[in-house]
């Protein structure tokens, strides 16, 4: 049977200073923790073999300690850290900490028409690129533009794209809803859509997630305004460049991890065999080891 991976979720220790982390009121306040163990019995219960870990902040304590007690189970992505962008020589000080095997970027810093090359975080894409290592990315139609330069320019970087392409400007347009999750208030398909699929087109080396539908659906579960959009997406992607995630924990009681997981088979319910065993994990395990 092929291997399932959650190639998105987030596990977090409460605020102290042996696990520093950032703090989102409502969402992940300082004393609320979501640990490894809870999630893999999640996992367990509807046969998820591995998963991909995304920190809230650029601290890596936590996981490290969840890569290094549950070996084979999880791979990592840090978060790189905006605020004092990360060198070359502090990024491979983190990785001889922390099995990193990519970074998430909250866009590239760039205002239009940069110069991608003088970005504060070009040379560490440049290191990525050759060490095999992952972009996580999200950012608004700004950053995507300064993204496909750099794409151009370091035709070996793998990028994927957080949540199924959107581009929010998250720190800008993210709301908090009922449920305690990320909500964003955009128009389905976004306008902008189209940039996306082009993108897709032109860099074989482009992913996407299949996920965080419930942040942006105008409807309950399984958000039938999504049907064209996952269609969309398998016509410029192709199954084999699409990871399903669950965005756990935010999604644990609305509508539920193994609901969340479903809407594959819900959303896109003419696959092939073969399609669906790369979404649902073939694709993930040709990025990430386990």
């Amino acid at each position: 049977m092929s291997k399932v991976v959650d190639a998105h979720l987030h596990l977090f220790r409460s605020l102290s200073d042996q696990f520093p982390r950032t703090v989102y009121p409502i969402m992940a306040e300082a004393d609320r923790e979501e640990l490894a163990e809870k999630l893999l019995a999640e996992m367990a219960k509807v046969k998820v073999d591995h998963a991909i870990v995304v920190p809230l902040s650029s601290d890596d304590q936590y996981l490290s300690e969840v890569l290094a007690s549950h070996p084979g189970k999880f791979a990592g992505v840090g978060v790189f850290d905006h605020s004092k962008p990360d060198t070359v020589n502090s990024l491979e000080k983190r990785l001889a900490v922390t099995d990193l095997q990519g970074l998430r970027f909250f866009g590239l810093e760039a205002v239009p028409d940069s110069d991608v090359t003088k970005l504060g975080c070009y040379r560490v894409l440049e290191f990525m690129a050759e060490a095999g290592l992952v972009v996580w990315f999200y950012g608004d139609l700004v950053q995507l533009a300064a993204l496909k330069k750099v794409m151009t320019l370091l035709p070996k970087l793998k990028v994927v794209l957080n949540h199924c392409g959107f581009l929010p400007d998250m720190h800008a347009e993210m709301r908090i809803d009922e449920h305690r999750r990320p909500h964003f208030d955009v128009q389905l398909p976004p306008q902008d859509f189209s940039v996306v699929e082009q993108m897709a087109s032109q860099f074989s080396n482009l992913y996407v997630h299949f996920s965080g539908q419930y942040a942006f659906t105008h409807n309950e579960y399984p958000y039938a305004d999504f049907v064209e959009i996952a269609q969309r997406l398998l016509a410029a992607f192709g199954a084999q460049r699409m990871l399903m995630a669950s965005d756990w924990p935010w999604i644990e009681f609305e509508p539920g991890y193994a609901q969340a997981l479903q809407l594959v088979d819900i959303l896109l319910p003419s696959l092939t065999p073969t399609e669906r065993d790369a979404i649902r994990g073939a694709t993930a395990l040709s990025l990430f080891r386990f």
